[in-house]
């Protein structure tokens, strides 16, 4: 198996996150020789100094990707990977370039192979962006077709494209062993998303007079932290809601909410793929989620969950009153949505194709 090396230079920890290390682990645990570089103080450095992986910090952000190009050269030139993987826009052009570059190295072409993995919808920096895609990596795993769209329009070569999900851990995610949350008999909203503008929580506040009103006694639990909390706050005042929105802050083990979810709401305006719609689903619960990026290729509308325009307060809270008011076919939702889960997005399905797309690309495919 290739020995590989992961980048993620991400400050805090999110999705992106769990997934880089996820993967990590998961690799380290098939027998595979797996090192990873992060960035120095961050949340994720933090988990990997209480973990088993190999690993080491780099500064790479901001005025010192320069100075991190040279020792990321280093470092890759005294491992010599196999296959770099670069999970965050920020550490990719400094890594890319220093494996590019680097020579002496035991694989054809004189460099490790570069992979790099693209979750966001947001554009690529002009010109500059594209090119780093193109000249200094050998393959992009974009997270959804919408994705793949984006990089395709932004000039990104269609060969350096594959759609790989994100995964989900679905034996973690098992409503058959997840402890309920005891919270009453009050049916519960649940979201979970960091509180930034692009994850659309003010639309789902928007919407909550509609659900309290039609559906007394329901209830709206938000779990996340970000620069939007104060602003939330507020908003839940102002919209009368305040008694029935909890918002509970950055939640280790999102299960117990999952488990006491009757629906799970995914109100983005952005979104790459939406692993926590994912998560949701693997714990049989209906999704309500927005067309935006690549939310409707992992709910799909009238089968597992409803899709509402992203940004429209009332249909979303149509589409939550709907599931909330008729619980059988919300169960229904719920079954087929564990089942696609376990499908497409379940982790050794998914490193089962990552670890294909590395064969492919180390034999020069």
């Amino acid at each position: 198996m290739p020995f590989t090396i992961h980048v993620d230079s991400n400050r805090t920890w999110g999705g992106g996150q769990e997934q880089s290390l996820g993967l990590a682990r998961e690799l380290a645990a098939r027998g595979q020789r797996t090192h990873f570089i992060a960035q120095p103080g961050s949340a994720l450095a933090a988990r990997l100094a209480a973990g088993e992986l190999e690993w080491e910090p780099v500064s790479m952000r901001g005025l010192r990707g320069l100075a991190a190009c040279r020792r990321l050269r280093s470092i890759f030139h005294r491992t010599m990977p196999d296959i770099v993987h670069v999970h965050d826009s920020a550490a990719q052009l400094p890594t890319a370039w220093a494996a590019g570059i680097l020579g002496g190295a035991r694989l054809t072409g004189g460099k490790p192979r570069v992979v790099i993995t693209r979750r966001t919808l947001l554009p690529l920096r002009r010109h500059w962006g594209a090119l780093g895609h193109q000249s200094l990596c050998d393959r992009v795993i974009c997270v959804s077709e919408a994705v793949r769209k984006r990089l395709r329009e932004a000039g990104v070569p269609q060969e350096l494209l594959v759609v790989i999900p994100d995964f989900v851990h679905c034996c973690r995610f098992d409503p058959a062993i997840a402890h309920r949350e005891t919270r009453g008999d009050r049916p519960a909203i649940v979201a979970v998303g960091r509180l930034t503008k692009e994850k659309g929580h003010a639309v789902l506040l928007a919407a909550m007079p509609l659900v309290a009103r039609a559906v007394p006694g329901a209830r709206l639990v938000i779990c996340g932290q970000g620069s939007e909390e104060e602003a939330l706050r507020k908003q839940a005042e102002t919209e009368g809601v305040a008694g029935v929105v909890e918002l509970a802050g950055f939640v280790a083990d999102v299960r117990p909410h999952l488990a006491g979810a009757e629906v799970f709401a995914m109100p983005s305006l952005s979104e790459g793929l939406g692993v926590a719609a994912l998560e949701a689903m693997a714990m049989a619960k209906p999704v309500v989620a927005t067309d935006a990026g690549g939310l409707p290729e992992s709910v799909v509308h009238g089968e597992t969950g409803v899709v509402v325009p992203a940004g429209d307060a009332r249909a979303l809270a149509e589409a939550l009153i709907a599931l909330l008011q008729d619980r059988g076919r919300a169960l229904r939702m719920g079954e087929a949505g564990r089942a696609r889960a376990l499908a497409v997005y379940d982790k050794p399905r998914v490193v089962d194709r990552i670890l294909a797309l590395y064969d492919e690309v180390l034999a020069g495919g």
